[in-house]
């Protein structure tokens, strides 16, 4: 075998080995939305129990309050080493009344989404802060009581 039928043959073995790393991978995660079961679900004629055996546990239950359970569902797509991209975003709610009973069902999808820009890696807390020596020495002679309790006594 020539060289340059070598050097072409472990191009391609090193192309094969590479290239599937480069393929597109999809994600899904969260509530697995079966349309049939969600079709199921009635308003004025389920409660809390009926909707709990047929979808299960909701996602996210109400933050502030026990009257909406939601049902998200998330697709994102990446490739290779890149930041995945949400491609799919739906969110099913579910909304009961004072008694328990399902008052309305209601979607939202990628158009509800927003986009929220967090205002730094650090959360900002109060006190003062220390520097590297200060950590270290800081608590010389704070403590003024018995040290710990030394073996027989």
């Amino acid at each position: 075998m020539n060289r340059q039928t070598l050097l072409v043959a472990l191009g391609l073995a090193a192309s094969a080995v590479i290239l599937p790393g480069c393929a597109k991978t999809v994600d899904t995660r969260g509530y697995l939305m079966d349309e049939d079961l969600i079709k199921e679900i009635r308003p004025g004629v389920d409660n809390r129990a009926s909707v709990l055996a047929a979808l299960g546990t909701p996602t996210v239950p109400g933050t502030f309050d026990d009257e909406n359970w939601y049902y998200v569902a998330r697709m994102q797509e990446s490739w290779a080493f890149f930041r995945p991209d949400v491609v799919d975003n739906q969110v099913l709610q579910v909304s009961f009344d004072q008694s328990g009973n399902v008052k309305e069902i209601s979607r939202a999808g990628m158009e509800a989404a927003r986009e929220i820009d967090p205002v730094g890696e650090k959360t900002p807390t109060r006190g003062k802060e220390l520097g590297f020596f200060e950590q270290i020495f800081s608590n010389i002679g704070r403590f003024s009581g018995p040290g710990p309790a030394s073996p027989g006594n």
